[in-house]
Order: C-alpha cells, then structure tokens, then sequence
C-alpha cells in the first residue's frame, strides 16, 4: 500500500439531523473516479454533535472532495497508512471507533509506529477485553525532524466496556504505550460510532 493515501476531514453542518449529508457524501464517493470512501463516523463523546468524520482512500494525492452546500471543512489531513491498514476496503463492523491523535516531532513517527505495532501483538489479544487497531495513519508529506505533525490512530472496540478495561493492558504492551507517549506533546481521543449504508 505505499502507494495509498487516506484523507481524513472533520465536516460541519446546519443541524445535528446528520442523515442527509451522510447520504450526500455517499453518493458523491459513489461516483467519484478518484476516490473510495473507507468510512463515516458520528461522535459519541469528543465531536460536536453536528459534525462528522470523513476518511477516504485514493491512489492519488488528492481524493477529488469538493464540499457542498451546507458543508464546512473544519480540518483535512491527507495521510499515509503505516503499519494499518492493509486494505483500503470500507469498514463495516458496528461498535466503538476511537480516534486518538499524537502530536509528536516528525523524526519520532517511525519510533511510534514500531512501538504501537509491538504493543498491538499483545494488546489485541487480549483474554479481558476486545479490541483491534484499524489505522496507524502519518503525514504523506515528508516533513523536517523537528517539525511538529500528528499521527492518527483509529482503533474499534465492541463496546465502551471493552474500552475501559482496555486502559489497562497487559504488562509488555502497557511499558511499549508508556515509550510512546514519552514521544508525544500531547494526544486527543474522540469516541465515535460508524455509520453503514442505509
């Protein structure tokens, strides 16, 4: 997939009434040649109640968005997956997507991942809760060192009880979760449901 960019937005609309501009967006990625639609979500905690998130894959460093009425881009990010996911194909699975996002300098992405990606051998494995790490999305732009970007991660859980047992995993994946956040200035998480074709 070195070749795959994601595009990541944050839209905003009129009304909480969020059924037709789901349906908009779908019909545009439908019939758009650029770009395939990997999901959209809807906040649960975290996001404005009239707000959606929107990522799209495409083999080209644009994905062909163009807003439409009614719609305001609040943040795009265009991305790179790392070590997820492996397949552009759309989400489906119902349940509790998390959105958390490091901010961390350029040179440390790479650190972050390879720490990430060994914590996941045991963190998704767990016997107490369920989980599963969608997405492990970079910068697609090389950016300077010391220049400050935002990794994005996007993991599902069944549940929020799945989420809370979570926060405290086994010993090996806890001490590879600790490295990482000794990388970062800060991190975000949003709570968010994925919304399936009506």
């Amino acid at each position: 997939m070195s070749d795959q960019y994601f595009t990541k937005r944050v839209l905003s609309f009129p009304s909480q009434d969020l059924r037709e501009p789901e349906q908009t967006l779908r019909d545009d990625y439908s019939t758009n040649q650029a770009a395939d639609l990997w999901g959209i979500w809807q906040g649960v905690f975290g996001l404005a109640a009239n707000q959606l998130i929107v990522i799209s894959a495409h083999s080209e460093s644009g994905d062909g968005f163009k807003p439409f009425d009614d719609c305001e881009v609040e943040a795009v990010w265009v991305l790179k997956a790392t070590a997820r996911p492996q397949s552009t194909a759309p989400l489906t699975r119902a349940g509790v997507y998390v959105f958390r996002d490091f901010w961390l300098p350029f040179e440390h992405v790479a650190e972050a991942v390879e720490l990430s990606s060994a914590a996941w051998k045991t963190f998704e494995g767990a016997e107490a809760y369920s989980a599963e790490p969608m997405g492990l999305f970079a910068p697609a732009q090389t950016l300077p060192d010391s220049q400050e970007c935002v990794l994005h991660l996007l993991t599902w859980y069944p549940d929020f009880t799945s989420w809370e047992t979570s926060r405290e995993p086994d010993p090996s994946a806890m001490q590879r979760f600790i490295a990482r956040r000794e990388l970062t200035r800060s991190t975000r998480a949003v709570a968010t449901r994925l919304l399936s074709p009506s």
